[in-house]
């Protein structure tokens, strides 16, 4: 089944990309050889690139409310001697299976409620589409989530295992954040969800040692349930930026009056909030005020002296949702940039400036080995203004120390999302390696798979795959192969 909803031809070049929305209802796997890589994949390079994002977005040639709400497919890449091996496999959660059955949406969703009124919908959650993010950790694939438990997948197979609960430590009114953050120098990862329970709202802070065991969790009471989708880690502490972008209203959408995404509102006379979380006690060591905006993802962050170095991409509000809600026929018009913050935990002073660059970014990344220490780069997805415009179509390299801003342009009709950082080798320079990205080509319906050169931003290899790959949002890069 195509989705004609998503491959309607458009004069608009800003809706060029809309094509990459499109449902890919086949699981494959398969090899791409040597012979079909245009360039020459680096000997260093091997390794497994994971990409994570909706696989159908429209369901019986009726599009869902929401981009959030499309149903997880999980693809894996993997470079060899003899070529890249791809394999995808959508999450089988219990949304993905019985809508699959039934043909037609009976889940409530992030943007939708079920057709059929009140009744049908009052006192359900959003359905858990398991389509955000992913995390290779202590021996575990999970697919993440916003609002609900991981799920498990077997990395060799890909085959969904089920739901993930950290052997019961993650209760049943614990949700599991699709950011969390793993630090280099102890192992340990760090997740986070907006908890509702009978504690009252507040943020459910986890911590999960190297042997993927959840053993410490923390409830942070706030009084109210913020859209919180992501956190900064330093070497001593985990930062929230508290948005004033939250449900106002939760018996509305608790009643089925209406989606939750229409129940949130963003009211910056709300204020706004930055939490300094110790990783030694888990618990509040400091609260900062900060002027509002609509903070989404952090890119690397460190400690300078007593300062919190905080690298986020800002957005003046939440119009960016307007094109999330309408994917096939809006652009990306929201002017997503990339700050600094420095909160004095002395002083308790704020400082906040915008950083170079183009003037709409998402998906900021870094080199992870060095995750909560001083980076001098971070790379990210830019729209640049050439005959396609519409959807991310390029990448940039912020360079901290100078200033300078390097891009690449994927031209016309060609499209990203977020590009991963593969180190050369386990000791090299921070730069020194690979950016792999999924460049969906309109023009053919097809995607590669692009290797940067992380310096230059020039093409080391393009994997042409046989297929197009939904647009997705989180990636993960491994050394190690699971084929």
């Amino acid at each position: 089944m195509t989705s004609r909803v998503a491959l309607s031809k458009s004069a608009d070049p800003g809706l060029a990309h809309v094509g990459g929305f499109a449902a890919l209802h086949d699981e494959l796997d398969y090899t791409v050889p040597v012979s079909r890589i245009t360039g020459a994949l680096p000997a260093e390079l091997r390794g497994t690139f994971f990409r994570i994002g909706p696989g159908r977005n429209e369901l019986g040639g009726k599009a869902f409310g929401h981009w959030f709400d499309g149903d997880g497919m999980l693809h894996r890449i993997t470079f060899r001697d003899d070529g890249v091996h791809y394999l995808n496999r959508y999450v089988r959660t219990p949304k993905f299976l019985a809508e699959t059955a039934a043909g037609k949406v009976v889940c409530r969703s992030f943007g939708h409620n079920v057709p059929g009124g009140v009744l049908k919908n009052a006192g359900r959650l959003p359905a858990n589409a398991a389509n955000t993010s992913l995390i290779w950790h202590g021996g575990h694939l999970l697919a993440l989530w916003e609002g609900g438990r991981p799920w498990e997948l077997d990395p060799a197979t890909l085959e969904t295992l089920g739901e993930f609960d950290y052997d019961g430590r993650l209760g049943k009114t614990n949700a599991f954040s699709a950011h969390g953050t793993v630090d280099p120098r102890t192992g340990c990862y760090y997740n986070f969800g907006i908890g509702v329970g009978l504690r009252g709202p507040g943020i459910d802070f986890y911590r999960i040692d190297p042997r993927g065991c959840l053993d410490r969790k923390v409830h942070i009471p706030l009084g109210f349930a913020p859209f919180c989708h992501d956190f900064a880690l330093t070497e001593h502490y985990a930062v929230f930026f508290i948005n004033p972008l939250y449900v106002k209203h939760p018996l509305k959408f608790i009643a089925g009056l209406c989606s939750f995404n229409d129940a949130l509102v963003y009211e910056p006379a709300h204020g706004m909030q930055a939490l300094v979380v110790s990783l030694d006690t888990l618990e509040v060591v400091r609260r900062f005020e900060l002027a509002p905006f609509v903070s989404v993802h952090f890119g690397n962050s460190w400690e300078d002296g007593r300062q919190l170095v905080i690298n986020v991409t800002r957005f003046e509000d939440w119009s960016v949702n307007a094109a999330l809600t309408t994917i096939f026929h809006a652009r990306n018009e929201a002017k997503g940039t990339l700050w600094q913050y420095r909160l004095d935990l002395a002083s308790g002073s704020v400082e906040g400036i915008a950083l170079p660059g183009q003037d709409s970014i998402e998906f900021p990344q870094w080199d992870h080995r060095r995750t909560g220490v001083q980076t001098r780069y971070t790379y990210a997805a830019t729209v640049l203004p050439n005959a396609t415009p519409g959807f991310f179509n390029g990448v940039q390299r912020l360079d901290h120390h100078t200033g300078e801003v390097r891009v690449r342009d994927f031209g016309p009709d060609r499209f990203t999302s977020e590009a991963m950082f593969a180190p050369r080798h386990p000791d090299s320079a921070e730069d020194d390696g690979f950016l792999v990205a999924a460049v969906y080509d309109a023009a053919r319906h097809g995607t590669d798979i692009v290797v940067l050169d992380a310096r230059t931003l020039e093409d080391v290899a393009v994997v042409p795959l046989r297929h197009h790959m939904p647009f997705g949002f989180h990636c993960g890069y491994t050394a190690r192969a699971f084929v």
